[in-house]
């Protein structure tokens, strides 16, 4: 998370610098890019080099579902800066980083973007970022004034389920490296509900906090709590439950690594989730910006760790692994970026179903890049490719 002048500390070769306040810090953690890791899977899936979603200033983290709606089947939500740095076109806009809806007809739209109640026009089809207005922003919270990001939603009945990112000032309430700050930021996840995706109630608290992070001072290695720093959630809902993945700052040696938890219950209760997996016990160390969808009856989760090289955003990849439990995985490897792109970054996988095998559509957004190095995403796109039952077979087999 950073607004490009904060978080330095905590780059090294694991940055997880998404752009825009809190966007996605990483950490320098030590895990090797080990052969799995180094895996060119690059060419299992087929690109069409189209933008998806452009020309805002800088967001990403494109979370699509598919409704029963003829005109739009789709809808999406994405986050960061629609039209200038920090969202502070928009009257009234506190902190920095917001949560906006979208809906298209096509996967590759256009994507049409809301513009707020009681707007001119409900939805811009004319690709104007200055006239989008966030559905989830920021509030004046210790864990709620900074960043509202990273959405992730299910549909259950009749009701959407939000699980999404939302940094604070802490206790003290001073931002991160400013004078007098002693606890650094507080990172935790929010639950939301809505019946139509774009008003929603909010959790009264995180439904997961780190307890030991709040008032307390950050790592010396940089902005960050150790096994604590809960962001970038990933919801699922099966088995009548819901499983959340997330990530966590698990020490120098792990860096951003994915946790687990779940919630049998009310799901804006905070007390009905419980963290099965998270620690000195990660799922996968290694593997921020998570991201976990069911294809082929198995589990595929979406990262971009860094794979090789020392540049704290160009070896960042996006990496893939598979598990049968969503507890114990699998590296297989990982994607090239495009040529166009100076690096592809925070995946989000839809999946269809159809004869040949589910496919898995794979939004990312890519980064400008450039001299001084541009930190901000100017568009994001898809890629996709088939699991066919003759893959999923040889991934249960590895798996065993």
């Amino acid at each position: 998370m950073d607004t490009g002048t904060t978080r330095r500390d905590l780059l090294g070769s694991g940055a997880r610098l998404a752009g825009g306040m809190a966007a996605a810090w990483l950490g320098s953690g030590t895990v090797s890019a080990g052969a799995q890791r180094q895996a060119d899977r690059t060419g299992l899936w087929q690109r069409s080099g189209r933008n998806v979603i452009a020309g805002f200033h800088n967001m990403y983290n494109l979370h699509v579902l598919r409704m029963q709606d003829r005109a739009y089947p789709y809808r999406g939500w994405f986050f960061g800066w629609a039209a200038v740095d920090g969202n502070r076109n928009i009257p009234g806009f506190t902190g920095w980083d917001a949560i906006f809806a979208a809906r298209a007809h096509d996967l590759d739209g256009p994507w049409h973007v809301w513009c707020g109640d009681g707007a001119a026009t409900a939805w811009d089809a004319t690709s104007s970022p200055a006239l989008w207005r966030p559905v989830v922003a920021p509030r004046h919270l210790y864990y709620d004034e900074v960043h509202n990001g990273d959405p992730s939603v299910v549909n259950v009945g009749a009701t959407y389920y939000m699980a999404y990112s939302s940094v604070g000032n802490n206790r003290d309430r001073i931002p991160y490296g400013s004078p007098g700050d002693r606890d650094g930021s507080l990172l935790c996840i929010m639950g939301a509900t809505s019946d139509d995706g774009l008003h929603w109630k909010r959790s009264e608290a995180p439904i997961l906090l780190h307890a030991e992070d709040v008032g307390a001072a950050p790592v010396p290695e940089g902005e960050a709590h150790l096994y604590g720093s809960f962001n970038r959630p990933s919801l699922m809902a099966e088995g009548g439950k819901f499983r959340l993945w997330f990530d966590y700052w698990a020490g120098a040696s792990r860096g951003v690594s994915m946790g687990y938890a779940e919630c049998r219950g009310d799901f804006l209760d905070p007390a009905a989730w419980k963290v099965a997996r998270a620690g000195d016990r990660p799922c996968l160390p290694q593997f921020p910006n998570p991201d976990v969808v069911r294809a082929g009856g198995l589990l595929h989760a979406f990262g971009d760790p860094p794979i090789g090289g020392t540049h704290p955003f160009m070896a960042r990849k996006i990496t893939e692994a598979v598990s049968a439990n969503g507890l114990d995985w699998v590296v297989l490897g990982h994607t090239e970026p495009e040529s166009d792109a100076a690096a592809c970054h925070v995946p989000e996988a839809f999946v269809e179903h159809g004869r040949a095998g589910d496919t898995i559509h794979l939004f990312y957004a890519c980064q400008n890049g450039g001299e001084p190095y541009d930190y901000r995403y100017s568009r994001i796109r898809r890629m996709s490719r088939i699991v066919t039952p003759a893959e999923t077979a040889r991934l249960r087999a590895l798996l065993k």
